[in-house]
Parts: C-alpha cells; sequence; structure tokens
C-alpha cells in the first residue's frame, strides 16, 4: 500500500474538539474484538466475549526487559519509561485480541467498572502462547530506531498545553512544563510505541536525539511516533534524515525549548501561537502541513504510506487500532 503523492494544499486544522478526543478513543481499545489470524498465518483461540474487565485482582508487575526480551539497544531511558509503567498499571483487561495481555491502572479499572472512559492508558506485553509467533513476523529490518515522544506525552499532560489552547490557564500552562513522568497514552502512541518495542525496535527518546543528534547517524531508517512537540535540533535532524517514516500524522508541529536544569519546556512557536501570528506548524515544515488533517483518520480503514521526499507517511491516526492492524507494522517492513 505505497503509493506517488501528489502536492496539494491541505488545510490546517485548528479545531481543539477533535484535538481532544484522542484521549477518548483509547476507550476504543479496551472493547475491540477482531481476528487477526488470516492476516498473520497464525493458530488461535477464538476470542473471548467476556467484558474487557476480565479480572479486578491486582497482578505482580514485571519488568518489561527479560532475558527473553528482543529488546537490543534501546536508550535506558526509554527502559526506564516502560519499568515505570508496569509498576502502575497492574489490572488486566482484555483487548479482544489473543496476541496481547493488557493492563491498566487501579484508577482506570475503577472507571470502567462504572462505564466511564479509562484516561491513563494501558500497559501491553506479548502473551507468551503467541510472543514468538508475533516477533518472528514484526521483528525490525536492521538499523532502525524509533523515536519515543516524551516531550508530546508532557504537552497533553493536565495543567498543560492543551488547558492554555482550551483558554483554561494562562501562559504559566505552556512555559515550564514539567517532562518528568511521561505517559504512553492515546496521545503520546502509547500502545503502538509499546508493541513496537517488544518486538524489538531499538528506541531512542526525544531527550536521547536532542543531547546526541549524531545517534541518528548510525541508523539507516528513522520511525516517528507522535513526535509533535520538539526543539528546533530535533527537528533539523530528524527532518534532514534520508530515509524518514512518520507512522503517526502531526509530527514535527510546534518548537519548544528545553531547559534539562530542572526538565521542563517552554512552547515557543505553533499550534496557533503566539500572537498575534498565530502560526500552525512552527518550523514552517510542508509535509506535516500536506499530512496534518490526517491525524483525524483514527480508524485507518483505508491506510496506506505514501512516499515523500525523504522516506514515507501513513494516511491516519493509527494508535487505537494498531492491535487490530498489526499488517501496517508488517508492511512498516518493506518501506
Amino acid at each position: 500500500m505505497v503509493k506517488k503523492l501528489n502536492k496539494k494544499t491541505q488545510s490546517v486544522s485548528s479545531s481543539l474538539l477533535n484535538k481532544n478526543t484522542k484521549i477518548i478513543v483509547i476507550a476504543c481499545i479496551l472493547v475491540s474484538v477482531i481476528v487477526l489470524s488470516l492476516s498473520f498465518g497464525l493458530t488461535t483461540d477464538p476470542v473471548s466475549s467476556t467484558d474487557p474487565v476480565s479480572s479486578t485482582d491486582p497482578v505482580s508487575s514485571t519488568d518489561p526487559v527479560s532475558s527473553t526480551d528482543p529488546v537490543s539497544s534501546t536508550s535506558e531511558i526509554m527502559t526506564g519509561y516502560l519499568k515505570n509503567l508496569s509498576n502502575t498499571h497492574t489490572i488486566p483487561v482484555n483487548l479482544g485480541v489473543p496476541y496481547f495481555d493488557a493492563y491498566v491502572t487501579v484508577n482506570d479499572n475503577i472507571r470502567i467498572q462504572q462505564n466511564l472512559v479509562p484516561i491513563e492508558g494501558v500497559r501491553v506485553d506479548l502473551n507468551e502462547t503467541y510472543k514468538q509467533q508475533i516477533i518472528d513476523k514484526l521483528k525490525p529490518n536492521s538499523n532502525s530506531v524509533v523515536i519515543y515522544p516524551t516531550f508530546t506525552s508532557a504537552a497533553y499532560s493536565e495543567p498543560g498545553f492543551y488547558t492554555y489552547f482550551r483558554g483554561e490557564c494562562d501562559e504559566s500552562c505552556i512555559t515550564n512544563l514539567s517532562f518528568e513522568n511521561p505517559t504512553f497514552e492515546y496521545t503520546s502512541s502509547g500502545l503502538t510505541a509499546q508493541i513496537l518495542y517488544h518486538v524489538g525496535y531499538d528506541f531512542l527518546t526525544e531527550i536521547d536525539v536532542d543531547k546526541n543528534p549524531e545517534l541518528l547517524q548510525n541508523y539507516d531508517t528513522v520511525i516517528l511516533l507522535h513526535n509533535e512537540y520538539v526543539t528546533q535540533k530535533i527537528f533539523d535532524v530528524v527532518s534532514s534524515h534520508p530515509n524518514l517514516i512518520f507512522l503517526f500524522p502531526n509530527a514535527l508541529y510546534a518548537d519548544i525549548d528545553v531547559n534539562y536544569d530542572d526538565n521542563t519546556m517552554t512552547l515557543i512557536r505553533g499550534h496557533q501561537y503566539p500572537e498575534p501570528e498565530r502560526p500552525a506548524n512552527g518550523f514552517d515544515y510542508a509535509i506535516e502541513q500536506e499530512f496534518h488533517d490526517y491525524e483525524y483518520d483514527d480508524e485507518c480503514l483505508e491506510w496506506e504510506f505514501i512516499e515523500i521526499e525523504n522516506g514515507f507517511h501513513l494516511n491516519c491516526y493509527p494508535d487505537g487500532v494498531i492491535h487490530q492492524k498489526l499488517d501496517i507494522l508488517l508492511k512498516l517492513k518493506e518501506l
């Protein structure tokens, strides 16, 4: 599913309503049911039709990096993120597909029981029965790396950038915002990131890239997630890479400044800030502008990778359905 990009001008939407629906879509992850055996050739048992919450008893937290984990050279920062996630997301839930074991927080488990929308993301591990089959199918090609969107995760915290964008806070919410506790939610490509991690992709965080941009020279392919808020240094080194794959639209959208003395970030330009200029893309980046509106396609019913000057760009926002559409990750390996 690759086609040559036809140059066209796309309007850049600034609808905060559509932005905020990203947080709600995670509910779809917890109730969707699909069988992937035709696409993957895996032998599976019928998918259970039980309640999405299969147990209310906490399970013991496990280290996501074990002696059998395929991860080889992922950054220590990324490994630490996932260790923290295994400590907070301990209540098992049923994703509706047999290939993954999924867990939510105690608070989200209560929300689910009350028919409320979970808001704290989902932790996933590969199910032991299908683990090796999934790894064999989806394991990465050599010399590719994924960049985890640390700063974007922080931007969506509350209070944070979107509190300001909604007019519920002054500029203090876009100034010196902490990025010390990133999350794996829909807005930070959380489900997609975990699946790629568990099947063996190397990971760098935006902190790694910002501090050591020369690291990307070691990789033939750079894969972006929802890296919406980045520094100028990250933008320069990523956008100029010769083989760049956008797995999410709306990446490289707004310019931020980072202070590593206190691990905070400040919005500089983009997302209709500052006044009176109100720029959409903070870097005036043509590729993001052309693909921006695809972020509102969260079903990926007609997904495809479209060729750009220095790589490929997916035409939808896949994090709510990626566990159902693993063929997207199969195609990713061919690019």
